[in-house]
């Protein structure tokens, strides 16, 4: 057998032990929930249960997906604050999540 040979059936068996472990083994599964936990405890712990976090399809691409009604300054602390949780590579929000303003509720219920 030749050295290039020998090189990418090492290569080839180091991908399949790899997408063996991700995939049926349930490492990629752990991963998901374990972030989904942390998530979830964050948003509980700012006191946002009406957010939620998902991971993406792929966990490889360690995507979490936010979701829920939140204005521009929770938006932006959330991605922040999620992005530092580890296993987390980008912190989204979901399309369809409603932009609130609260503080144009505040100003219409204050009597003038």
């Amino acid at each position: 057998m030749n050295r290039r040979l020998g090189l990418l059936l090492g290569a080839l068996a180091s991908v399949a032990v790899a997408e063996l472990y991700h995939g049926p083994l349930g490492a990629s599964d752990d991963l998901k929930a374990r972030v989904e936990r942390h998530a979830r405890n964050l948003l509980d712990y700012y006191e946002l249960p009406q957010v939620t976090a998902r991971m993406d399809e792929s966990p490889r691409a360690r995507r979490l997906i936010l979701k829920g009604p939140a204005d521009d300054f929770q938006r932006r602390a959330l991605v922040e604050k999620v992005g530092e949780l580890p296993g987390v590579n980008e912190v989204r929000w979901d399309p369809s999540s409603p932009v609130v303003d609260y503080w144009a509720e505040r100003r219409r219920s204050q009597p003038q």
